[in-house]
């Protein structure tokens, strides 16, 4: 929701986009919270048998990479990515003040390095998004991209 509200809600209503960027960017900034202790180690019981030892987590779940790491990666990433980024407004990283996050920034970096990771990263990279477009544009470039695909009966109208 934090993304919507900061990269796709219209500027023209900045009292609806002012209070979903307000409201969800401090809900990312709690769960960045939560991450950044359980990476940090916080709530582990060391020196019983079979807990894992005290200090930070290199991974979510037993410090080995899994299947949490691959769901929670794309949330936690796109903050310092530039994914929730907009022309004329402050970075999100800058704005939800993820630099205090050091163990989920370690997490960050270590899950992003990964070969896997990087080859579906550039998966993504560049893509433009047309629904920021003009709505004019936006229009031409639908009716070009279907045009011979679609049924006569068909509306263009987006």
């Amino acid at each position: 929701n934090f993304g919507h509200f900061m990269v796709y809600a219209p500027p023209a209503e900045a009292d609806a986009r002012n209070y979903g960027v307000a409201r969800y960017g401090m809900e990312v900034q709690r769960l960045a919270s939560v991450l950044d202790r359980h990476l940090a180690g916080f709530g582990d019981f060391s020196g019983e048998a079979g807990v894992r030892p005290a200090g930070p987590r290199q991974y979510l779940v037993n410090d080995q990479y899994s299947v949490a790491d691959m769901a929670c990666f794309p949330w936690a990433f796109m903050p310092w990515g530039k994914g929730y980024n907009r022309d004329g407004q402050p970075a999100a990283k800058d704005f939800l003040g993820m630099d205090r996050h050091v163990h989920l920034q370690r997490w960050v970096d270590r899950v992003a390095a990964r070969p896997a990771v990087q080859r579906g990263i550039r998966v993504c990279a560049g893509k433009p998004k047309p629904w920021l477009e003009p709505k004019q544009q936006a229009q031409s470039g639908f009716n070009e991209a279907m045009k011979g695909r679609r049924p006569n009966h068909v509306s263009t109208k987006l």
